[in-house]
């Protein structure tokens, strides 16, 4: 008796392992080859083994994104396609940004990682070519970018540019307006209104002395 009672958990531990390695997740990051300076790349993303191939419910996607070896990471949401293919698009890297590390994963509701990628090098230079669609460029005009650490928070993306950045999630999943790069597209439209009645008016001279009048000698 005992012995068939052996074999019956075996056999269920047996049964719940494949079960569980039927609907296990692997998430792939596929090389883009490079990434612009100073301009927005796409990065492309595969997600198998659930069955459907677009994540389970309640997990969302993350393209996890660094300037490589410098400081903690930030991510931006993968934006789902059908078959398993998602997509995202980091913030423009700096001049100085000479190489990004990426990876993907899968979170739950709690920001808990379900499944990672392998890391990947990207190599940013100014002869990378991106074509964005209509999509793609929605996108990288309202980015939301997620932090890691709690020092992120208030700061610049490290080493990526402000523009299109929206939108901030601090490291307790805290989403807010972006502080930081939203102040400097406010700072700057003042000295543009400024600036355009100035050009509006050149070679305008104004005086306050009067105009001299006919009977009366300059």
């Amino acid at each position: 008796m005992r012995a068939r009672a052996l074999f019956a958990a075996a056999c269920g531990l047996l049964l719940g392992y494949g079960a569980t390695a039927a609907h296990a997740q692997t998430i792939t990051v596929e090389d883009p080859g490079c990434l612009p300076r100073e301009e927005n790349g796409v990065v492309r993303v595969r997600v198998n083994g659930n069955g459907h191939g677009n994540g389970a419910a309640g997990q969302a996607g993350r393209l996890y994104f660094r300037w490589k070896d410098h400081k903690a990471f930030y991510w931006v949401p993968l934006e789902m396609e059908p078959d398993g293919r998602y997509w995202a698009v980091p913030p423009k890297p700096e001049r100085r940004n000479e190489s990004v590390e990426l990876y993907a994963a899968l979170v739950d509701g709690a920001g808990n990682v379900t499944a990672r990628s392998e890391p990947r090098q990207v190599k940013v230079n100014g002869d990378c070519r991106v074509q964005l669609s209509a999509k793609e460029r929605g996108v990288a005009e309202n980015l939301t970018v997620g932090e890691t650490a709690p020092d992120q928070q208030g700061k610049e993306v490290y080493a990526f540019l402000c523009d299109g950045v929206v939108t901030r999630v601090n490291s307790q999943g805290i989403r807010r307006s972006d502080e930081i790069c939203r102040a400097c597209v406010i700072a700057w439209w003042p000295r543009k209104s400024v600036l355009l009645p100035a050009a509006a008016v050149v070679g305008v001279i104004v005086s306050d002395d009067p105009e001299p009048s006919p009977s009366r000698p300059r």
